[in-house]
């Protein structure tokens, strides 16, 4: 095993990077060669590159197939090159041949090395001989290495332009201030390739990190071998003679940093590249759920990855659910038993979208704040409250949109009513105005087709809002005020009271019944918080809570249900809490959908989550890999024998459920295989829906 010290500078690789650079040494007892630095150059004082010049030719020669070369110069007559020599008119005009003194090598293979052909260029009026000796490099000199193999009658590109042909390497070279031409040999300028690695990503599970990467090298050519490191500076071996671009890394303690890196060789066993060290720690990616579906299928972003935000549910009259996920482009209507799409509601291009349902009909707001990352005009177009109809959810239609505002930030329905908040903008760039426009603007929701504003207030920017029977809960996240509204009148909203001092509130909801306030801080170190609000003039802190390990992250939005909390709390996924008693709330499950991670990211991972689906489901959203369907099964769940559906009977509904377990259209959750397994045999079976058919009978 090595064990190596290493000073590294930490740098974390987020998408698809530069594969490859050059460097170029010079190897000699005296320095007296040196690059002109030119626009392109890339190396030896920004004098050499890769390729032809984009001014001059184009090479034929990709930048992943340029070799290793070593340029040997001797002024010896048998170890001169015959070159083609063309004008540096850079006109395409062959002079004749000429003398290169050295010689140009692939060594690629060190065993058994290849001599290339070389080109140059010098003035018409030139000597033909290859000898930049000006300490300006005035001559302009410049010098080819070519793929080919070296023809020593020099007639390999005799009446062909070879700036356009297997150009390797281009260079502008001239002699060293200070030191003579050919002051010392031996004498060679090695030219070496270092790739990089363009994904390295480390995944998290418990006890367990799971490392990938990738490379654009042939992987049949390379072998990797894995570093690690628990401080960040010494670093062992833990696998070596890898032929793929995975390891799995287990048996390690969880909630403990682990750093790592990746060096990779070639069949010569030469090292040709060396990853940046990234880190993450082991932690479980879930508790009491597990996954039922994931999709992720949205629209391509111009960094190649799908870009999600809000999301919520819609259930038809026959007890179908569907999602809404909200994307940068628009949003993706899901079927979640068959875990296809059903519809696209195209929208102004956004980083935030947020979605509602009433009756038969979704909502759709924007903050409406991107410009087309496909066109190189800037251009936004504004948006006011979007109205789908979802009669038929497999054929949602966009049938009308509420233009009051030209953005929104978020949109919550209460008892016939939309409340908009977290519109900022006067006018849009394309000419839209909000008419409408309020820090909490409430529409009638009477035409559930066509919204219309019937009240507003202003007098702080609000983020998020909840509400229970007549009172309004807003987040002020820029003024740290919680605000409390009296909106039994629609038409003026109120404020009675408030509170001061909760860092970044940003999202609330209500317990069911109303006597309990749960509130999340979108910040770094960001809590959730319960409230006594039984009495909305005397408001008291009950309890705050983060995960474990939490304490610089973000929490995001929370939802009730029953005595639950669901939370997406960004990088830690969805988070359930029992708040049965809120003055203790205790972790009841988890499911982490972001288990990657990048330091300061606070805001990655779950955006949204929808815990009001049937049978204890939950619809997840995550801002880089989409929708997750998980189950939830806290540890007081109490199994019925034969009440599949949890509706509080056993019936011919639940007979139809065991029938398609059994049929193997639908797999059970938890809950639904205890429930099913009648005679308690761990399988479920035709024995089992006679066991329930006798249980309806009798």
């Amino acid at each position: 095993m090595k064990n190596i010290f290493i000073n590294f500078y930490f740098i974390f690789l987020v998408g698809i990077s530069l594969s490859r650079y050059l460097d170029v040494t010079f190897e000699s007892e005296d320095d007296w060669i040196m690059g002109v630095s030119w626009v392109e150059g890339s190396t030896f004082y920004n004098g050499i590159n890769v390729g032809s010049p984009i001014l001059y030719g184009e090479s034929t020669v990709g930048e992943m197939d340029v070799v290793d070369v070593d340029l040997r110069f001797s002024q010896s007559p048998d170890s001169v090159s015959t070159a083609i020599v063309y004008s540096n008119q850079m006109d395409g005009v062959e002079l004749g041949l000429g003398t290169f003194p050295g010689s140009a090598w692939d060594i690629s293979n060190p065993d058994n090395p290849r001599r290339l052909n070389v080109c140059f260029f010098e003035d018409p009026d030139g000597d033909r001989v290859w000898n930049p000796t000006s300490l300006l490099g005035s001559e302009k000199e410049y010098l080819i290495i070519m793929l080919s193999s070296y023809d020593d009658s020099g007639q390999a590109y005799n009446n062909q332009d070879a700036i356009n042909m297997d150009v390797q390497y281009f260079s502008w070279l001239k002699r060293k201030p200070g030191e003579d031409w050919f002051s010392s040999v031996p004498a060679v300028l090695k030219f070496r390739n270092f790739f990089e690695f363009n994904r390295f990503n480390i995944f998290s599970s418990d006890n367990t990190l799971h490392l990938e990467w990738s490379t654009e090298l042939d992987s049949s050519d390379i072998s990797f071998s894995v570093y690690r490191s628990e401080d960040g500076n010494y670093f062992n071996q833990i696998a070596q003679n890898i032929d793929q671009g995975y390891y799995i890394d287990d048996n390690l303690h969880n909630q403990v940093f682990y750093s790592y890196y990746i060096e990779a060789y070639n069949y010569a066993d030469s090292l040709v590249m060396t990853s940046a060290v990234k880190e993450n720690f082991p932690f479980p990616v879930s508790s009491n759920t597990s996954l039922i579906n994931h999709w992720n299928e949205g629209n391509l972003y111009s960094d190649l990855n799908p870009k999600y935000n809000d999301i919520w549910g819609y259930t038809d009259i026959e007890g179908n659910e569907f999602a809404a996920i909200g994307t940068w482009d628009g949003t993706h209507i899901v079927d979640l038993q068959s875990n296809q799409e059903t519809g696209f509601i195209p929208g102004s291009f956004s980083s935030h979208r947020d979605i509602k349902s009433f009756g038969n009909y979704i909502y759709i707001g924007t903050e409406a704040n991107w410009s087309d990352p496909f066109s190189s005009e800037y251009s936004i177009e504004s948006q006011g409250i979007q109205v789908v109809d979802m009669s038929d959810p497999f054929n949602p239609l966009l049938v009308n949109e509420w233009d009051g505002v030209v953005n929104s930030h978020n949109i919550m329905e209460h008892q016939g009513y939309l409340y908009v908040i977290g519109s900022t903008r006067e006018t849009g760039s394309d000419g839209g105005e909000s008419w409408g426009l309020d820090d909490l603007i409430v529409l009638d929701l009477n035409d559930p087709s066509s919204p219309q504003k019937v009240g507003g207030w202003s007098g702080d920017y609000l983020h998020d809002v909840c509400m229970y029977q007549d009172i309004l809960f807003g987040c002020g996240i820029s003024s740290d005020v919680l605000h409390v509204f009296d909106i039994s009148d629609k038409t003026n909203p109120v404020q009675i009271s408030s509170i001061e001092n909760i860092p970044s509130i940003h999202a609330c909801w209500v317990s069911e019944d109303g006597n309990t306030l749960f509130t999340a801080s979108e910040t770094s170190g960001g809590h959730v918080m319960s409230w006594n609000v039984s009495d909305v003039q005397n408001i008291n802190l009950l309890d705050l809570w983060y995960p474990e390990g939490g304490e610089n992250w973000s929490a995001h939005n929370v939802f009730v249900k029953g005595n639950y909390l669901f939370i997406s709390y960004y990088v830690y996924g969805l988070q359930v809490l029992d708040v049965t008693n809120p003055e203790n709330m205790l972790v009841s499950g988890f499911y982490d959908t972001y288990n990657q991670y990048v330091p300061g990211a606070i805001f990655n991972g779950a955006w949204g989550a929808f815990p009001y689906l049937s049978n204890n489901k939950i619809a997840i959203s995550d801002r880089s890999s989409g929708l997750f369907l998980v189950d939830f099964y806290p540890d007081d769940l109490v199994e019925v024998l034969g009440d599949i559906n949890q509706d509080g009977f056993c019936d011919v509904l639940d007979v139809v459920l065991v029938v398609s377990v059994v049929m193997g259209q639908t797999s059970p959750n938890q809950y639904e295989f205890i429930a099913s397994d009648l005679n308690l045999d761990d399988v479920i079976d035709i024995l089992d829906i006679i066991s329930l058919v006798n249980i309806i009978v009798q």
